[in-house]
C-alpha cells in the first residue's frame, strides 16, 4: 500500500503541473462584480493536522489550548489518540504534506474572504483551520463568519483535494473523484462562504427554483474567485463545458418543450440538477450531456439577469427569493 502512495505522489505532482498550464488557457467569463480595494485579512492560520499527526507524541495540552473548535464534538484524549494512530488518516496526512502548499492555499482563501467582506458584507473569520477530515464529500469546507459578539472560524479538510487518482479515493464514484482536486479547493471554499447567506428559494420545490439557486451560487463563486475559469467553477472539464456552450440552445428548448421548469418531481431535479456523470433529458444526446445540466442553464439565466440589472449589487441579487422573477427579467435567449 505504501508503495502505491509513493508512486502516486510523483504522478500527482506531474499531473498538477500539466493541469495548471491547461487551466490557464481555458475560457473564463469576466465577473460582473469587482472590488477596487480589498480589506486586509489578518486571520490566524492553524494546522490541526500538524498538531494531531506530527511529532513523536501528541501534545494534548497544545490541542486543548489552540484547537478548541475540534473538541466540541469529542473532548476525550483517548479518542484523539486513536485518530492519531489511524493508518488511513496518517496516509492522508502524509500526502497532504507532500502535495499541498498550505501557505499558498491560505493566501488564496484570504482573498476570497476579503472579497466576501467587500461584496457580501460578511465578517472575516478570526481563524482559518486546516485539518484531516477522513474524506468529507458533503462539507469539505466550512465557514462561520460569526458576528461582533461571536467567534468566527473557517475550516478546510485538506484530504479532500489530493487528486482524482489518489488511492485513498478508490471507493468513491468517478464523477465525484474528478472534483477532488486542489483546483476545486477555492471554489468549494467559496461555496461554503456563499451558503452562509442561504440564497435558496423557500417554499418553492420547482426545478426552476433549484436552477436559480445554483445559478446564484456559481455567479457568486465567480465573483469571489475571479481568476478561476468558468468551467472549473461549474465543475466541468474544458470539453464538457464546450459541449454545453455549443448545445445550450438545444438543451433550453428541451426544458421549455417538456415543461420541466415548473416540475416539482424530485426525480427530475435529481436527473438534471444534482451531481451525476450524465444528465438524463430523454433525448438522443443524453450520453453526451454532462451531469447537472440544469445548474449550467441556471448560471446562464442568473448571469443574464445580473447583466440586465446593473443597478443591483451581488448581495441584493442573492437575496431575491422569487425564482420566477429571474425567469421574467433575465431575458435569457440562448
Amino acid at each position: 500500500m505504501k508503495g502505491s502512495y509513493q508512486i502516486y505522489l510523483f504522478t500527482a505532482t506531474l499531473l498538477a503541473a500539466m493541469a495548471f498550464f491547461i487551466q490557464r488557457g481555458c475560457q473564463r467569463e469576466s465577473s460582473l462584480f469587482t472590488v477596487e480595494k480589498l480589506p486586509e485579512v489578518d486571520w490566524e492560520v492553524r494546522s490541526f493536522d500538524d498538531a494531531l499527526f506530527s511529532g513523536d507524541s501528541m501534545d494534548w495540552k497544545n490541542i486543548q489550548q489552540s484547537f478548541q473548535p475540534f473538541l466540541q464534538g469529542n473532548s476525550q484524549q483517548f479518542f484523539w489518540q486513536n485518530e492519531r494512530e489511524n493508518q488511513q488518516l496518517n496516509d492522508h496526512y502524509t500526502n497532504v504534506q507532500n502535495l499541498l502548499d498550505k501557505s499558498a492555499i491560505s493566501e488564496e482563501l484570504a482573498l476570497i474572504a476579503a472579497r466576501a467582506n467587500a461584496l457580501l458584507a460578511l465578517s472575516i473569520p478570526s481563524h482559518l483551520y486546516f485539518y484531516i477530515s477522513g474524506i468529507d464529500l458533503q462539507t469539505p469546507c466550512l465557514y462561520y463568519p460569526g458576528s461582533a459578539s461571536e467567534s468566527s472560524f473557517a475550516f478546510v479538510g485538506l484530504d479532500n483535494y489530493l487528486g482524482a487518482a489518489y488511492p485513498g479515493y478508490g471507493a468513491i464514484a468517478g464523477y465525484q473523484r474528478e472534483l477532488m482536486r486542489k483546483e476545486q479547493l477555492p471554489i468549494q471554499f467559496a461555496h461554503a462562504v456563499v451558503s452562509t447567506i442561504n440564497p435558496n428559494h423557500f417554499n418553492d420545490e420547482t426545478l426552476l427554483a433549484q436552477m436559480i439557486y445554483y445559478g446564484k451560487l456559481h455567479m457568486a463563486t465567480e465573483a469571489l474567485c475571479p481568476e478561476v475559469n468558468t468551467a472549473e467553477i461549474l465543475g466541468y472539464s474544458t470539453e464538457a463545458y464546450a459541449f454545453l456552450e455549443d448545445s445550450e440552445r438545444q438543451v433550453w428548448e428541451v426544458f421549455v418543450r417538456e415543461k420541466l421548469l415548473f416540475s416539482t418531481d424530485m426525480m427530475i431535479r435529481q436527473r438534471l440538477a444534482e451531481p451525476a456523470p450524465f444528465s438524463k433529458l430523454g433525448t438522443a444526446m443524453d450520453a453526451d450531456v454532462p451531469g447537472q445540466v440544469a445548474q449550467f442553464i441556471g448560471y446562464k439565466m442568473v448571469r443574464s439577469f445580473a447583466e440586465n440589472h446593473p443597478e443591483l449589487s451581488l448581495n441584493e441579487i442573492l437575496n431575491i427569493r422569487d425564482a420566477q422573477k429571474f425567469l421574467r427579467e433575465a431575458q435569457y435567449k440562448p
